[in-house]
């Protein structure tokens, strides 16, 4: 809310375009400052009602109103991996284009992104079958003080064959929604060009772990196995400390526990301990009739070379008004209290990550609708 004698200094023009062209301002909220100035569109893409604020500008309040809603703490690393069936006796290195066009991928109307450091796919551990390219965006943010006004994300790609050299793993890792946009299109642009060389079959589709890819009860055992057993992996379970879910208000006469929820809670956040332990979760009679959308557990971990505690976010991309929510993984807390081998944080971030794939694919395998 605007203070009576609160000095605003508004954006025009380039700084409008650049504001509007913000990932986090969504085409809702410009929608809203439009309809409460009596103005209606035939469409709600931000390209048609954007030009239409630019070209009118905003008042104090609805530039005050677009810079709330707009703020919040930039995101931690967060990772995703999907996999696709690879069909080629090619090395990955020998088999990536010649050429890609980054900047087109990038694909910025408002000229708010720009790509400001980009390796190129390189070899890891001098391995043809195991590749990365990192990237850095600069994104400008008329939002902070202007001439402070650009932030710098970064983003990672990692392309490997698995052991039976018949799989792709992809790993996506990014810090804002413009690094995990980018990520995706520089991957999905790989996958078409492996399939036109006929590395990737064209029938192949990439395998993403999904929210639509599971019933309610056995999206409930999928997240209690994954993040509990963690099987194969670095990490030793400890405690749930948060979970997120909702009552699913398309299915009548849900359990008496629960019944209170319908009609009353649209999402819920709990936060304790020993919540994997509660009947919301070890009751299995309820699970039919909830919607989970994420865990966030502690564990204890000890790799190579390294040990400490971490807290991890297993959530399918805060989406959870959308059967298109991913699973991610967000490591939201890390503690080293053995480095032996000197291990950058984000080292031993993507150690704990990758400990993780082998057992989550199992257990999505296991609980997947079918």
């Amino acid at each position: 809310m605007m203070r009576s004698n609160e000095e605003i200094l508004l954006p025009t023009r380039d700084f409008l375009r650049q504001l509007i062209g913000q990932t986090k301002v969504k085409s809702t909220e410009l929608k809203s400052v439009l309809r409460s100035r009596g103005v209606f569109t035939g469409s709600e893409q931000k390209e048609i009602t954007g030009p239409i604020l630019i070209k009118t500008g905003l008042s104090p309040f609805e530039y005050v109103d677009l810079r709330e809603s707009y703020r919040t703490k930039e995101e931690s690393p967060k990772s995703k991996t999907r996999t696709i069936s690879w069909d080629s006796e090619s090395s990955l290195l020998e088999s990536l284009p010649e050429f890609i066009d980054y900047e087109k991928l990038l694909n910025d109307q408002f000229g708010v992104f720009g790509i400001s450091s980009m390796s190129g796919f390189t070899v890891l551990k001098d391995n043809p079958d195991h590749i990365y390219m990192e990237f850095e965006i600069d994104r400008q943010d008329p939002v902070k003080n202007w001439g402070e006004n650009s932030v710098t994300h970064s983003g990672r790609i990692e392309v490997r064959k698995n052991d039976d050299r018949k799989t792709l793993t992809l790993s996506l890792s990014h810090t804002a929604p413009e690094t995990m946009d980018f990520g995706n299109k520089v991957s999905t642009a790989l996958v078409k060009h492996f399939k036109s060389e006929g590395h990737i079959k064209q029938d192949e589709e990439v395998k993403v772990i999904r929210y639509a890819d599971f019933k309610n009860e056995s999206r409930v055992l999928f997240l209690n196995e994954l993040t509990q057993k963690v099987s194969h992996s670095v990490l030793k379970f400890i405690d749930t400390k948060d979970i997120h879910f909702s009552p699913d208000h398309n299915l009548p006469n849900p359990p008496e526990d629960i019944a209170w929820m319908k009609d009353k809670i649209e999402e819920m956040k709990m936060k304790g301990q020993g919540l994997h332990s509660t009947f919301f979760v070890s009751d299995k009679s309820i699970h039919p009739f909830v919607q989970l959308f994420g865990v966030q557990c502690d564990y204890e971990f000890e790799g190579s070379g390294c040990s400490g505690t971490c807290r991890i976010l297993f959530e399918f991309s805060g989406k959870s008004e959308s059967i298109e929510g991913e699973l991610t993984l967000n490591l939201s807390m890390l503690k080293m209290e053995g480095n032996e081998e000197g291990l950058s944080r984000a080292a031993v971030t993507k150690q704990i990550i990758e400990s993780l794939e082998r057992y989550k694919m199992e257990v999505y395998e296991k609980h997947r609708i079918k």
